[in-house]
């Protein structure tokens, strides 16, 4: 391992580690428009000269798994054949109080609420017939919805009934205050088993959707708690629908059950509380899961285990964060904050078992997010082709409430930081420009760290990243600025076998921390 120091202009001085089996080393000192490697092979045909709207991708007739979503079933706790032990039910510890919003602070005057995803990430691309190539779409979500798909919704019943009279229809659901799902008919009532849970905070998204959320007066975002939102959804005999589809040879990007085109915004939201996990380290429901979607923008989210974060008990209660998986596609994640919450971000959730849905799929971009005080995967990959780019991570090897670096208003947070970024099964990950300050992480310790190999993935590219540590490689304290090159961490391999299709600027990782501190969450639109 090579260190020697080096001047960053008039600052203090900083120290250049090279933790890698490359040579190169270094981050950018511009932005660029242009991907690691210009001479890296295509993986995507040329965009056409005309943009293809996403809406006419999906299929408006297509059958909606909502029925019972949001429907209450307060059943006592039942042993499942997945678990779900009945002396394993707790209640959350926290117990909101909620007081809803009655009127809209915009007197319903649209501002964002219609625009379209820019072209910058994965999410602006399908798939073009031929394995490997791509075509360039506009992803509308709801952006063409008539002025009777236009809702502003103020409870957990407006919001469902909102989705089951518009079905796939273009359409813009503005949030308005705090919607709990727990919250029924008016009246605060904790989910009472798992099979309540399941049904009652269930919150599906289907195609052509824009799903935003209105600040009040004070700027304050509006919030969703209770419920697991999912965008797509996988039934019980989707497997077997799918390969029989493809069995007789029809194209499998035309199978009827994708939920396609669906920008969800400017939300802040809450991980549920399992009341009654599968088992001690298995919850049921994570905070957003993308499963057999595609198209899908999520931008200026700020989601968080908060106020029942997980150390409140013995027992997992939390799942994942934001979670893209079962054959997902096209996918970005932009501007959003993650904080106090464990497992965070994952793309692809199975090693084996998938191959079916997942392979030559998961194209996921991340760009301009804030992970922090999380304890791992920002994101964990598996299969996907991942664009990892302009992200700030912040975390603790050793957290206190003492210490914490939440801004304020925010409760510090107590969870240990684990792991970064987590190569897996199939992986083919391009990370470019990311900040890391993480105190009391050691420099020796950035392989294994910020980068984690779980063995088999395809290839790891970076560039770029910047890390900051209050620890030397002994433990005793600095202030040094570090730049990280992790590409070889591990001896994961290096292999260019694609670049993003989309134009993109790239900024050096300082510009890019203080632009999502600025930016990050909901909120800010």
């Amino acid at each position: 391992m090579k260190v020697e120091s080096k001047k960053k202009g008039t600052t203090s001085s900083a120290v250049f580690l090279a933790v890698a089996l490359m040579a190169a080393c270094g981050g950018d000192d511009g932005s660029v428009t242009s991907p690691l490697s210009t001479t890296a092979p295509l993986a995507a045909a040329a965009a056409p000269t005309a943009v293809i709207d996403a809406k006419t991708l999906t299929d408006t007739t297509a059958p909606l798994l909502i029925p019972q979503a949001g429907t209450r079933t307060y059943s006592a706790p039942v042993e499942t054949d997945s678990g779900h032990e009945p002396s394993n039910y707790k209640p959350a510890p926290v117990v909101p109080k909620i007081v809803p919003a009655t009127s809209d602070p915009t007197g319903g005057v649209l501002t964002f609420e219609r625009e379209t995803a820019p072209l910058e990430g994965w999410h602006a691309w399908a798939r073009n017939g031929a394995a490997g190539t791509h075509r360039q779409v506009l992803v509308t979500g709801g952006s063409s919805a008539a002025a009777n798909r236009i809702y502003t919704v103020f409870t957990k019943e407006q919001l469902v009934n909102a989705i089951r009279e518009a079905r796939n229809e273009p359409k813009i659901i503005r949030v308005v205050g705090h919607i709990d799902f727990r919250v029924d008919g008016g009246v605060f009532r904790e989910y009472t088993s798992y099979d309540d849970l399941k049904n009652g905070g269930t919150l599906f998204i289907p195609s052509n959707t824009t799903l935003v959320g209105i600040n009040d007066a004070n700027g304050k975002p509006a919030k969703i708690s209770g419920t697991q939102i999912l965008i797509g959804n996988e039934n019980a005999n989707f497997e077997l629908d799918f390969k029989a589809w493809v069995a007789a040879g029809k194209n499998p990007d035309a199978f009827p059950g994708w939920t396609r085109n669906v920008i969800v915004r400017n939300l802040a939201i809450d991980v549920m509380w399992d009341v009654n996990p599968e088992d001690s380290a298995n919850a049921y429901a994570d905070g957003i899961c993308v499963s057999w979607a595609q198209n899908v923008w999520i931008d200026h989210i700020t989601l968080t285990d908060l106020p029942t974060p997980s150390s409140m008990s013995s027992d997992t209660r939390h799942d994942g964060g934001l979670d893209v998986v079962r054959g997902s596609d096209y996918v970005t994640i932009s501007n959003s904050h993650f904080t106090v919450h464990g497992k965070m971000s994952l793309v692809g959730n199975s090693d084996g078992g998938r191959q079916w849905s997942d392979e030559g799929r998961l194209h996921v971009t991340f760009t301009g997010n804030h992970w922090e005080g999380v304890n791992s995967r920002t994101p964990r990959v598996r299969y996907g082709q991942v664009h990892i780019y302009n992200n700030l991570v912040t975390g603790d090897t050793k957290p206190s409430v003492a210490n914490g670096t939440l801004p304020a208003g925010v409760a510090p947070s107590d969870v240990k930081f684990e792991s970064a970024i987590g190569v897996g099964f199939k992986a083919d990950i391009l990370a470019e420009n990311n900040y890391y300050n993480m105190k009391t992480l050691k420099p020796k310790e950035v392989c294994g760290k910020l980068v984690v190999d779980h063995g088999k993935g395809v290839s790891f590219r970076s560039k770029g990243a910047r890390f900051l540590s209050n620890k030397d490689d002994a433990g005793k304290p600095m202030t040094a600025t570090i730049d990280v090159e992790l590409q070889g961490c591990d001896g994961i391999p290096v292999a260019n076998l694609w670049t993003p299709p989309y134009g993109y600027t790239l900024k050096t990782a300082d510009d890019a921390k203080a632009e999502i501190l600025a930016n990050v969450g909901a909120g800010k639109l």
